[in-house]
């Protein structure tokens, strides 16, 4: 090649090397590939996380370190802040070229599919960003599509953003910037105001009542059909819904998104008027270039998810909010709390409906459930009210291992807990989370479930709950017995669970360090929790089913039924999920999901599965329609 033509080629060549570096023109926005709606975000103490919301502005800068066409990204509300490694946790940190700190702030693009990237670390070998429990991390790579998805992040130039009208999933608060403390209180037919108290609850309606498909209008989630609405004097009010085109237009607002996160509330009708307050109340008023103007007029936009210092869930609706606004939630607000708990297919959702008519017959290739030694000791386990269930761990859990069926290793179980129903329910044969149904589509009695859940032996917990098929969850259905029947297995070891109630009445809550007082230490055999006969289960891939709803559980379900006394399946709706004893710990089952085409294994043949047979079980079990 002639020494000008390879000139021309290598500045061609850097120009393109240059032009793929630089994403976006000005500020950058990124969202999770596993969670579209969820943007990289600031959380507290400078820590990075994925939320739903507008995301955190970037500008691209060449990497701080020095290393060629890496990439260091910082803030564009606060200068000198880079997004920055601080012992694997991501926060914005300032920093600068002459720091030390600098490499931790630089890292390599990889592309991870049209339109996605990675970000690999200059310092750190194989190692990733990557989103985890909603936090942003520095992680070592492992090749699973779980990872994969977690580790991408698509690109969104700041310009090109529309503003998302699925924030908050519909509902939002509006909180003042000049007064973080104060939200929008919009009584009907009244001026609306800001104050301490709960603010009301708001909607956006896109197109905009006039059509407009790039505005909005703001409809009270607590009263529909009535709408913000600016009136005489330039007052803005919630009023209920007129099919006039001067009520149209008068409702309808453009969202500003500023650089800081902030919004406005521009009127079409009348273009260069702001929302603003003044004086405590809600006005429409013409721009003005002072910062109080500036204040006013610009609101943060709050899911209001949980100002509590903890998550929590609860089962029933009457419960959400117990303690306190947006405390906590039922199940269809689960995904409140972690996206997993999304009805989606790549969340994998339990609990569904076992359907036998559907299930696959696998007995050819499928391992028998073979069990550890520790499973036929008698063991000491520690049981406790967690808050939503009755829960019992293991004080040692080495030999209580799992293998066979459809599980890649060896296994530990180290905790075991039940879901039950009302005892309204519990007379229906309804109660346990997944729903088990007959060759012929009948649904067969299913008060009660036990679940055995055990991990990846290898793994520990924090990166096994994170890793694809490292936990299995062993499930049985428990029956209510006929009155002339002896108590089986099952019924011996919940007996000897349920020793001592009164002492279980007291919820120690979830994840909580608990005193002695709070729990009660009894010896069991855990082989007792599990069905005579190992050889009929079937199996799926799904989750966990409370929050965080991580798709992990490989799920194994034992159809043949074990049996209790009734008198045992009532104790256990004489818990509650509260220290004050006002909420009974009953229906503590999250409600079936979708397959969404998921295969549904058995270890079983079609005979072993014939209706015959489940009505021969269901007929030894007390059939309650």
């Amino acid at each position: 090649m002639r020494p000008f033509l390879l000139l021309t080629a290598l500045l061609v060549a850097c120009v393109q090397a240059s032009m793929a570096k630089k994403m976006c023109p000005n500020a950058v926005i990124f969202n999770s590939y596993n969670f579209p709606t969820y943007y990289l975000t600031q959380r507290g103490n400078g820590e990075m996380g994925i939320a739903i919301g507008n995301g955190t502005r970037f500008v691209e800068r060449d990497a701080l370190d020095g290393t060629k066409d890496g990439i260091s990204l910082e803030s564009l509300s606060q200068p000198g802040y880079f997004l920055c490694n601080v012992d694997n946790i991501i926060k914005l940190v300032k920093t600068d070229k002459s720091a030390l700190f600098n490499r931790e702030a630089s890292f390599l693009l990889e592309k991870a599919g049209e339109g996605y990237y990675r970000f690999k670390s200059t310092t750190h070998s194989k190692h990733y960003l990557r989103h985890q429990s909603m936090k942003l991390k520095l992680m070592s790579w492992t090749d699973t599509n779980l990872f994969k998805a977690d580790s991408s992040f698509g690109v969104v130039c700041a310009s090109d953003k529309l503003f998302k009208l699925d924030v908050c999933d519909g509902e939002f608060h509006l909180i003042s910037k000049n007064y973080p403390k104060y939200s929008v209180k919009a009584g009907i037919d009244v001026i609306s105001t800001i104050s301490t108290t709960n603010g009301t609850r708001l909607k956006f309606v896109t197109p905009a009542l006039n059509g407009n498909p790039r505005a909005v209008s703001i409809e009270s989630a607590e009263k529909p059909g009535h709408f913000l609405n600016t009136v005489a004097d330039h007052f803005v009010m919630m009023t209920k819904f007129e099919n006039t085109a001067e009520f149209r237009n008068a409702s309808t607002f453009k969202v500003v998104i500023m650089s800081n996160g902030y919004v406005r509330l521009q009127s079409l009708r009348n273009p260069r008027h702001y929302i603003r307050h003044s004086e405590f109340k809600l006005r429409l008023e013409r721009w003005a270039e002072t910062k109080l103007y500036d204040q006013d007029s610009s609101w943060k936009i709050d899911c209001a998810l949980i100002p509590c210092e903890t998550k929590a869930f609860v089962y029933n609706p009457a419960y959400e909010n117990a303690r306190g606004p947006h405390c906590e939630f039922a199940p269809p607000k689960w995904w409140q709390i972690s996206p997993f708990c999304k009805d989606l297919p790549a969340n994998r959702p339990s609990p569904i409906n076992i359907e036998m008519g559907l299930c696959k017959n696998k007995s050819a290739k499928v391992k028998k459930i073979g069990l550890g030694k520790g499973w036929h000791d008698e063991r000491k386990f520690i049981v406790k009210n967690n808050g939503h269930s009755i829960q019992a761990d293991a004080v040692n859990s080495a030999d209580l291992t799992v293998t066979g069926g459809h599980l890649n290793g060896t296994y530990n179980c180290f905790q075991f807990h039940f879901h039950w129903g009302s005892a309204a329910n519990v007379e229906k044969g309804i109660g346990s989370e997944h729903r088990l149904f007959d060759a012929t589509g009948k649904a067969l009695p299913t008060p009660m479930e036990v679940h055995i859940v055990c991990k990846r032996q290898e793994l520990s917990m924090s990166k096994a709950i994170n890793t694809t098929d490292a936990i299995t969850v062993l499930g049985g259905f428990i029956h209510q017995m006929n009155p002339k029947d002896h108590d089986g297995w099952a019924g011996h070891v919940i007996a000897q669970v349920l020793s001592n109630m009164t002492e279980l009445f007291k919820p120690v809550g979830h994840g909580a360090v608990v005193s002695a007082k709070d729990v009660e230490t009894v010896e069991l055999q855990l082989r007792d929790l599990l069905p005579e006969s190992l050889h009929r289960f079937v199996n799926y891939d799904g989750a966990f089913t409370t929050p965080s709803c991580n798709p992990v559980a490989q799920w194994h379900l034992f159809t043949d039924s074990m049996k209790i006394r009734k008198e045992l399946l009532l104790k256990f709706t004489k818990t509650f999920f509260d220290k004050a004893k006002k909420r009974p710990m009953v229906d503590n089952f999250r409600p079936v999901m979708s397959r969404h085409g998921r295969e549904i294994r058995c270890s079983f043949s079609n005979k072993e599965a014939s209706p015959e047979e489940v009505k021969k079980v269901a007929s030894e079990t007390r059939v309650v329609s």
